[in-house]
C-alpha cells in the first residue's frame, strides 16, 4: 500500500485543509485553488496528460453535486470547493472511489464526534448535535488519502 509520491503536494494541502477545518471550521478559498492545482499536477506526472480532461469533467460533476447540497444545507460551501479542488486530480473513473471513501471516512467522523459529545457531562443538554457543525474537510481529505493510496488506475 502506497501513493505515487507526485500527489505528495496535493496530500499536504489536502492534510492542511483538514487541519485549517477542525481548527476554524471554514476552508478558504486560496486553499482550494492550490489543492486544485497540486491534485492536477499530481495526475500529469503520474498519469500523463491525457486523463486531465476526464478529470475536470469529475471535479465539474463534483463541484456542481456540491453546489446542490450546499443550497439545501447540507454541506458547507467550503466543503463543496473542496471536494472538488480534489477531484481535479481523479480520474471520472475513479469517482466512485473519491465519493465511498470521503462518505465511509465522513461517517466515521460523525460517530466519534457524536460519542465524544456523549461522553462530556457539559454537552448532554438537548439534542446531541445541537450547535455542532462537523469539519468534512478531514473527510475529503482521508477520502482523497485513500482513493489516491488504494484505487490503483
Amino acid at each position: 500500500m502506497s501513493f505515487d509520491l507526485a500527489y505528495g503536494p496535493a496530500l499536504a494541502l489536502a492534510g492542511l485543509g483538514a487541519l485549517i477545518d477542525i481548527r476554524d471550521r471554514r476552508l478558504p478559498n486560496w486553499l482550494c485553488a492550490l489543492l486544485s492545482v497540486a491534485a492536477i499536477v499530481g495526475l500529469v506526472s503520474s498519469q500523463g496528460l491525457s486523463v486531465v480532461p476526464s478529470a475536470l469533467l469529475h471535479a465539474s460533476l463534483g463541484l456542481v453535486a456540491g453546489a446542490v447540497l450546499f443550497r439545501v444545507g447540507a454541506i458547507g460551501a467550503g466543503d463543496a470547493k473542496f471536494y472538488a479542488a480534489a477531484a481535479s486530480g481523479l480520474p471520472l473513473g475513479k469517482a466512485l472511489f473519491l465519493l465511498g471513501w470521503t462518505s465511509a471516512a465522513g461517517l466515521g467522523l460523525l460517530v466519534v464526534m457524536i460519542v465524544a459529545r456523549f461522553l462530556r457531562p457539559a454537552s448532554r443538554t438537548g439534542s446531541i448535535l445541537r450547535g455542532w457543525s462537523v469539519p468534512y474537510g478531514v473527510a475529503i481529505f482521508l477520502g482523497f488519502a485513500l482513493t489516491v493510496t488504494l484505487a490503483k488506475a
